[in-house]
Parts: structure tokens; C-alpha cells; sequence
């Protein structure tokens, strides 16, 4: 791997829309020695109904201004292009966010893949509103990265990739999610990191014990429901560990990797992890090493 810098995630939970909070956030990120921050379109309402809000957009732009980082940028979770009741607003919606990460001189947007369905029609819609998508994001130079999460195969998002097969659309390799995903689909996780690695274009690195959480298939909002420490004593789900603090075969599936040149970001959850931040990342330049 050719690592470009280390970056951590925002998380929108933790921001909820008070730019305040990401400021603080992002001091500590720098003075911790991060090259890059991931934001969340969604833990700074900067975005009304689809369209980009201009005064909050600048006032955005000057905090993260104050700072010697770099940025990419997370989808919103309600970005969804299966939605085809609102696929128009979706799409709307979608290259909102492309501008975003363009103004804030981000080339890498995270896009979730999700979860394919049994429908032909909501497939295809997908398709062609990622070629339409994959076609505005070029102008921007803005690299769409879509992530494998728990509730799919690897496999399937690399299918759609391949099919896709536009240059900047890529994949977002989330270890932590495709290890969930290995033990509940049987699948070999080592085989899928290999079987990604012609199309990753970024990474999330992340920790876990492998031990699925049913409640995310069934719904999200019943599984943010509850509450993490339960969670973390029965060491299910994704629980956005540190990278070492799981069972995540990382150091065998880093090896896979040596083609990747980008970012090794970070996505464990900081409030939790505080007083060993730094630790943390002497890890991460540890695993890079």
C-alpha cells in the first residue's frame, strides 16, 4: 500500500448540525497529527431539500478553512438511489453533495452501496443514475467511492462496479463491514479483499469481533435503537473499534492490498476511544510500516 496520509471520521451523531462541535473536533484531529478528516454531509446541514444552502455553505468553508487538513466527504445515510419514488430528489440530492465535496476540495465521496434487491426495475434505475451521477462527478473531479456495509456481499458491490465502469467510480473497502458480512453470508473475507482490490479507491479501517447483529437486517432505526454497550459486552455488530482492539485479521488483509494508493482513514468511534487517540495512531503508522 502507498499511504497518502491517515485520516479519522466525523460522525453525524456526534455533530448533529453544531458546526461548534466539528471545530472542536477538528482541533483535536490536528494537533493528534491527522493528514485528513472525513465529513458527513449530514452532521452539517448544509444541504435543504436537495439544494446546497450558500450562506451555511461558506460559513462551513471558513471553519474548515482554520485548518492545516485535508477532507473527503460521507454520503448522507438518506442518500439512496433505489429510492425511486424520489429517485429525482435523490439525484438532486446526490450532486448536491458532489458540489460539497468539490467547494471543500474533497476528490473522494463515500457512497453506501447498500443492499441489492430482487427487483430488476429498482436495479437498473440505480444503474443508470450512477452513470448520470459518475458523468456530473467528472467535472468536479470528485472520485465516487461506493462502500460495501454489512447487509451485502462484497461481491455484489464489485459486480455493480464493474458493470458501472466509469473511472471515477470506485469502491470504499470497509473492513470492519465486509468481515461482519463474511461470517453471516459465508463468504472468505481474505478472498473478498483480494477479489476488491483492482477497484478500491478508499478505505475505512475499522474493528470488530465478527459476531452479526441480526437487527441491522431487518431495520436501521431498530438497530440504532439499541444501545451500544449491550452491544460491546456481547461484542456484536459493527462496533467501530480501533483497529487491533477486534478480531479483524487485519495485518493479512492489508498484504492484499498492495496496489492501493490513497488514504488509510480511520472510521472508529472517537468519543469513546478519546484517551487513546493517540495511541491510536501510532498504531495506524504502525500497520503502515
Amino acid at each position: 500500500m502507498q499511504i497518502t496520509g491517515i485520516g479519522i471520521n466525523a460522525h453525524p451523531d456526534r455533530i448533529d448540525g453544531e458546526v461548534e462541535r466539528l471545530e472542536d473536533e477538528l482541533k483535536d484531529f490536528q494537533e493528534i497529527g491527522y493528514d485528513y478528516v472525513e465529513i458527513p454531509v449530514d452532521a452539517v446541514d448544509v444541504i435543504y431539500c436537495g439544494e446546497l444552502d450558500r450562506h451555511r455553505m461558506d460559513d462551513l468553508k471558513a471553519i474548515l478553512g482554520r485548518f492545516a487538513l485535508k477532507y473527503t466527504v460521507h454520503a448522507p445515510r438518506v442518500l439512496n438511489l433505489r429510492d425511486v419514488k424520489e429517485i429525482e430528489l435523490q439525484k438532486k440530492l446526490f450532486k448536491s453533495c458532489i458540489f460539497f465535496s468539490s467547494e471543500i476540495g474533497a476528490n473522494i465521496f463515500v457512497y453506501h452501496y447498500g443492499q441489492k434487491t430482487k427487483e430488476k426495475q429498482i436495479e437498473e434505475i440505480l444503474y443508470q443514475s450512477m452513470l448520470e451521477m459518475a458523468d456530473f462527478a467528472v467535472n468536479y473531479g470528485v472520485q465516487i467511492c461506493m462502500e460495501n456495509i454489512e447487509i451485502d456481499t462484497v461481491s455484489n458491490v464489485i459486480k455493480f462496479i464493474k458493470r458501472v465502469a466509469k473511472n471515477n467510480v470506485g469502491m470504499t473497502f470497509d473492513f470492519g463491514h465486509a468481515y461482519l458480512a463474511s461470517k453471516y453470508f459465508s463468504f472468505d473475507f481474505l478472498g473478498s479483499v483480494e477479489m476488491a482490490g483492482p477497484y478500491v479507491k478508499h478505505i475505512h479501517v475499522t474493528d470488530n469481533f465478527g459476531r452479526y447483529e441480526e437487527t441491522r437486517l431487518i431495520s436501521y432505526e431498530q438497530y440504532k435503537l439499541k444501545r451500544y454497550p449491550d452491544l460491546l459486552l456481547l461484542g456484536r455488530g459493527d462496533l467501530h473499534l480501533p483497529p487491533g482492539w477486534g478480531k479483524v485479521p487485519l495485518d493479512a488483509a492489508f498484504n492484499l492490498l498492495n496496489d492501493y494508493r490513497g488514504i488509510f482513514m480511520l472510521e472508529y468511534d472517537y468519543r469513546r476511544h478519546k484517551s487513546y487517540s493517540r495511541e491510536i495512531i501510532e498504531t495506524a503508522k504502525q500497520y503502515i510500516k
